[in-house]
């Protein structure tokens, strides 16, 4: 009979851990959208998503941000923060330079925004040779208990010849998931109860 008991005693405790590793590992949900802002001199379009240079002989140089539109996953995870966007027009080179805002917007867990800060700059061209790059001097902004980190800093801008001259912000999302103060003190109490029950049928 003993052994009837201490069996059943270990298949609770068992439950009871699976139960806690669960509660621990629970993902948090969290769904946001970005944006991003240019900044520069010498340049149409400061103070948007998209700023055009211009050189001589009728070159232009043009950078687009796209964000993302509403976006809902369980953390943690990878995710694009958005996509830079290279076009040219001549044959010339053309040396560009600024900053630039990423913005995250969070609607759930809590509704809350932060930003990455970001300087620009390099020489571009039609050709696969450009050196264009963006440095985040902010890395990691935290809404509602929700981190947001940048992974490819500094970044690389691809040329307008190259993959259609789109480069990927990626980032990692990571929650603040902890075991529910409720459901850990029930489950606390629920042990001690066991234990308990035990004890006294162990001392008949």
């Amino acid at each position: 009979m003993a052994g009837l008991f201490k069996a059943t005693l270990m298949s609770a405790l068992l439950l009871a851990m699976v139960t806690l590793a669960t509660s621990e590992a629970k993902a948090d949900p969290v769904t946001f959208s970005t944006s991003g802002v240019f900044t520069c001199g010498g340049c149409s379009g400061s103070g948007t998503n998209s700023v055009t240079f211009l050189g001589g002989m009728g070159n232009a140089l043009m950078i687009t941000f796209t964000g993302l539109g509403s976006t809902s996953l369980n953390t943690p995870t990878g995710s694009s923060f958005g996509n830079f966007q290279t076009f040219f027009s001549g044959n010339g080179v053309i040396a560009a330079s600024g900053t630039f805002t990423l913005t995250i917007t969070q609607t759930v867990p809590t509704a809350g925004s932060n930003s990455f800060s970001a300087t620009f700059s390099g020489t571009f061209s039609a050709s696969n040779s450009g050196t264009g790059v963006v440095n985040f001097t902010v890395t990691s902004v935290t809404i509602g208990g929700i981190t947001y980190a940048i992974t490819n800093n500094p970044l690389n801008l691809v040329p307008p010849a190259s993959n259609n001259g789109i480069t990927t912000v990626q980032g990692q999302i990571t929650g603040s998931a902890v075991p529910e103060p409720t459901s850990m003190f029930l489950l606390g109490t629920g042990l001690v109860g066991i234990a308990g029950a035990f004890r006294k049928r162990f001392k008949r």
